[in-house]
């Protein structure tokens, strides 16, 4: 990033409009997560969340960062 001259911040914040955060089902609705395999999934519950947190804390920042938890909905087509 130093060689373009570019900061983490200035990226955030120019690339995007807007970032919605839909947090993982991994993060309070568990036993959604365990219940769908696939080889798209290869974290477990607890790798999950530390996942998702590093790119909350990464997208936070910006002005327009929305985060949409699980226990604000009653169900996936709700936080959809």
């Amino acid at each position: 990033m130093d060689d373009l001259g570019v900061s983490t911040v200035q990226i955030r914040d120019n690339r995007y409009d807007s970032v919605i955060h839909m947090v993982t089902a991994a993060d309070g609705a568990e036993k959604f997560y365990a219940t769908i395999t696939g080889e798209a999934r290869y974290e477990s519950v607890d790798e999950a969340k530390e996942k998702d947190e590093l790119l909350r804390q990464a997208y936070m920042g910006h002005q327009k960062w929305f985060l949409i938890k699980n226990s604000d909905c009653a169900d996936f087509k709700d936080k959809i």
